[in-house]
């Protein structure tokens, strides 16, 4: 059977069944490779693919029939190169770039099998959200399989990868000149309307949450204790004004956690100290907010430490700065219980390390960076409730003139 003959839908889920199939073997196979081979050479190989498929498009659409000039041509390299520069800047993790080729032919796929079901100009954005909505679902797929973790991140280069291949597909194929019907303007807004919907219920997915749920339905130790949560919602605190970080606390809780739990807490890291005590998992977040964020602040100071003594600069003064920052959170809402425990610096080390730092850097803290601070959970949950409610609303309304459309019979 010739690939033309192929139908695009069946030719659509296969390809969305792929890459779901793959999501619990990917990070071994990433981990076979990188034991033998540089991670950077999966960039360069995802660079590789991006350009031939460039130069394939290229010489494939020059032997069409339709007309395909100069300027397609710089289109679609300019396409690419958006490709190739954005996997140059992960390349601190190259296997993320998998994402841009996986949903790149997702978004023809999807263009290919949607086309005669919209034959208008909302072409693009209905395939835009049924790619962004396969995405989510492959995020959720992830962080339930042991080993990989939900990161919104990943939706963004889904998403962003499907955009640029409908950015490709509308200069270079036929564009619809039929008018924006009814039935297309109500797909785009179920597709809205399934993916606000999704994002609703993984906004929800606290670690309180989960943890409740865990009380009557047996989840994974990771996803009970909160530890791999898809999102948490806490406040972000300034130290001064360059330091600033996010905790799951206010400061008032975190004042008063302070000064009542002090001895306990540091008792609790002394007698740990040098049995991985600052483990993140050595203390749930769910359970016990306070414990947990003294370990992450704790750990990632001395971490940091440790990693400037074994480099050379500019890394070192990178290290110090983080160490120092780190410390100043320490000392500024955790303070009497790192006085209270062994790891509080000494006058001799507090001096070194902050001459070695940058006192211009600009610091946010990394614990707790997941943390969503800028809007409550209410008003959050709220708002995608209203917003779905008026998608709703959006194709209902979609259907009533569509049926005052329909010519009768």
């Amino acid at each position: 059977m010739r690939f033309r003959d192929l139908d695009p839908r069946l030719a659509t889920a296969i390809w969305i069944g792929l890459i779901y199939a793959t999501i619990p073997f990917v990070r071994r196979v990433r981990e076979l490779f990188v034991a033998h081979l540089p991670a950077e050479i999966i960039g360069y190989a995802v660079m590789g693919v991006v350009i031939v498929a460039a130069a394939l498009a290229i010489r494939f659409l020059r032997r069409s029939s339709r007309r395909f000039g100069g300027r397609d041509v710089a289109w679609l390299v300019g396409v690419s190169a958006v490709f190739v520069i954005w996997t140059l800047r992960l390349m601190g993790q190259p296997e993320e770039a998998v994402h841009f080729l996986e949903y790149g032919a997702l978004g023809i796929l999807l263009y290919w099998a949607l086309k005669a079901r919209v034959p208008d100009r909302s072409i693009y954005l209905a395939v835009t959200l049924a790619g962004v909505l396969v995405g989510t679902v492959d995020e959720v797929i992830q962080w339930l399989v042991p080993d990989r973790f939900w990161d919104f991140r990943d939706i963004v280069l889904n998403g962003g990868a499907v955009v640029l291949s409908q950015i490709a597909v509308w200069r270079l194929a036929p564009r619809p000149s039929t008018p924006v019907r009814w039935s297309s303007g109500r797909l785009v807004c179920r597709l809205a309307a399934a993916e606000v919907l999704l994002l609703t219920m993984c906004l929800a997915a606290t670690p309180q949450r989960l943890a409740r749920i865990a009380a009557y339905v047996p989840l994974p130790d990771r996803l009970a204790t909160g530890v791999d949560a898809i999102c948490e919602y806490g406040f972000r605190h300034t130290v001064d004004d360059r330091t600033v970080f996010r905790s799951r606390l206010p400061v008032e809780e975190l004042a008063r956690s302070d000064l009542e739990r002090a001895a306990e807490v540091a008792g609790e890291l002394d007698a740990a100290k040098g049995k991985g005590a600052m483990a993140r998992s050595a203390v749930s977040p769910v359970d016990d907010p306070f414990g947990y964020e003294v370990r992450v602040h704790l750990f990632s100071r001395n971490r940091n430490l440790q990693q400037a003594r074994d480099t050379d600069l500019p890394a070192h003064r990178y290290h110090m700065t983080t160490a120092w920052r780190q410390n100043l959170i320490l000392e500024h809402s955790y303070g009497t219980t790192l006085a209270k425990s062994s790891f509080q610096w000494g006058p001799r080390r507090r001096a070194e390390v902050e001459n070695a730092q940058d006192p211009s850097e600009f610091f946010v803290s990394r614990a707790g960076e997941h943390l969503i601070t800028r809007v409550s959970e209410g008003r959050l949950r709220t708002l995608m409730v209203a917003l779905f409610a008026a998608l709703v609303a959006c194709d209902v309304l979609g259907a009533s003139r569509s049926r005052r459309a329909a010519p009768p019979e």
